[in-house]
């Protein structure tokens, strides 16, 4: 591939770098003959003054060698007048049709200066006027045609050099798109799994946990983060208080027993973060922490409340994966999971303040108020308001149906209005509008209306890391529909 690579882009410079030049030799030539090589020496490119002078130099030339020729066949008849065809005025002819009206008539003029040239002829003979006038009139019509068509070919030269150009931009583009593609495919194989898939799943694990383990859905979280951040050998050790079990809860790969003085799993217990050999802390608080450490990362698991939960520990990850992106994916992950194992406390204070909030609605906005203030991952609550008449019923049912698969929706209603609460996930204004544009096209198809002419209001908020219950009673309040 690399070869393959090479070849095209030497070929592709070394296309860049002839093409000027064979631009500027087909905008300079004016004629089809002009790639031939008599007419390079006849005719060489160059700039208009050169080229101009190339032009007459070649014509006077031209006119005086055919009378020359025409002399020596007969002196007496210089002009070949008495042959029955006017084969001197092939030279004016040729002219015209190759290089215009002006060059042809340059080379008849000195046709006609050649008549004179003989004091001796012209005094004895009568001017041939009818030779000339008739000589004149060819000159000009085939002067009036190579002008035509020299204008014709310069434009479509024109045109040529610009569909040209345009190629050889399609074929760079197409060639960056192709790399492009082959990126694209090396990561989504890198990492099968995306973010959201990876959370979807997590959601699914904690609305519907049935184990009894002191982990509630260890070996489910721990297969998918090892399928999301290519962990090969990586095991999930129970952690209560400043009790860390060594013997693991889950596993993938070969079990293995957690080796507590080890320099990550001490320094990710005091510093409560991620921890992997070539982190600076760990270089700091261990000279050739590498050397000594078996694991290659280390993540505590915190709940929304900052007590612990667990420790995952990686021992076996591949060199490629160990990477900011895939260790803050492993992080993300770990903290979705640790709010999971806790949902009925981190869910208290939501459903206290909204008695009326459903479970998963509390769970998420819990959930992704904790993102925010761990890794600044944004998410977005958006608020659809209709009226209590039927058509806003309608709609109100119709938006409930069009709930995303990863968000979460809290449909309230009041005597006057009907809202529907959408929470979210990892969306920003960008997500928000998006989501708007199409439920409000989805509309326009199903009810033939929008949302300036059903009368539904939109409101939209980012979650706040800082007193997230306030910010959602202000949101509730925006929309009239506070409890």
């Amino acid at each position: 591939m690399g070869t393959v690579d090479g070849k095209s882009q030497a070929s592709a410079k070394a296309g860049g770098a002839a093409r000027p030049r064979r631009q500027r030799e087909a905008q300079s030539g004016q004629s089809v003959a002009r790639d031939m090589p008599w007419a390079r020496v006849f005719a060489p490119s160059g700039i208009s003054g050169r080229r101009a002078a190339f032009i007459a130099m070649e014509a006077a030339v031209a006119t005086l060698v055919m009378t020359g020729i025409a002399w020596l066949v007969d002196p007496a008849d210089p002009l070949l007048l008495r042959t029955g065809f006017g084969w001197v005025w092939l030279v004016p002819v040729v002219f015209a049709l190759r290089y215009g009206t002006l060059a042809g008539m340059a080379s008849a003029l000195l046709l006609l200066l050649a008549w004179y040239a003989p004091n001796t002829h012209a005094a004895h003979t009568s001017f041939p006027g009818s030779f000339f006038f008739g000589g004149f009139v060819l000159t000009l019509l085939c002067g009036q045609f190579g002008d035509i068509w020299i204008g014709r070919q310069r434009q479509a030269r024109i045109a040529n050099d610009y569909l040209a150009e345009r190629l050889s931009i399609l074929t760079k583009n197409q060639f960056l798109l192709r790399l492009s593609h082959e990126r694209l495919e090396q990561d989504v194989l890198a990492r099968p799994a995306t973010l959201r898939d990876s959370l979807a799943r997590l959601r699914t694990l904690a609305l519907n946990d049935e184990d009894d383990g002191p982990l509630i859905g260890a070996a489910r979280f721990l297969k998918t983060a090892a399928q999301a951040c290519q962990l090969e050998t990586a095991s999930l050790f129970a952690w209560s208080g400043n009790t860390v079990q060594t013997t693991p809860v889950a596993s993938v790969g070969e079990p293995f027993t957690l080796d507590t003085a080890d320099p990550l799993v001490t320094e990710a217990r005091e510093t409560l973060a991620l921890t992997h050999p070539e982190s600076s802390a760990v270089s700091d608080a261990a000279t050739g922490a590498e050397a000594k450490t078996r694991y290659r990362a280390v993540a505590p698991l915190l709940d929304a409340g900052g007590r612990h939960v667990a420790l995952l520990v990686v021992e076996r990850m591949p060199f490629l994966a160990m990477t900011r992106d895939n260790l803050q994916f492993l992080l993300v992950l770990a903290g979705y999971y640790a709010d999971s194992v806790r949902h009925a406390d981190i869910s208290r204070s939501v459903l206290q303040a909204f008695p009326r909030c459903p479970y998963d609605f509390a769970l998420d906005y819990a959930r992704l108020v904790r993102l925010l203030r761990d890794t600044g991952v944004e998410s977005s609550l958006v608020a659809l308001v209709f009226d209590a008449s039927e058509l806003g019923v309608s709609l109100h049912e119709h938006v409930l149906r069009l709930r995303r698969s990863l968000d979460a929706q809290w449909p309230i209603v009041t005597p006057t209005e009907r809202v529907v609460l959408t929470l979210m996930p990892l969306s920003g204004e960008s997500a928000v509008a998006g989501y708007l544009l199409r439920i409000e096209e989805n509309l326009r198809a199903q009810f033939g209306a929008d949302f300036e002419s059903a009368g539904v209001a939109t409101h939209s908020m980012r979650l706040s890391a800082d007193s997230p219950i306030e910010r959602l009673h202000q949101f509730l309040r925006l929309c009239h529909a506070d409890e």
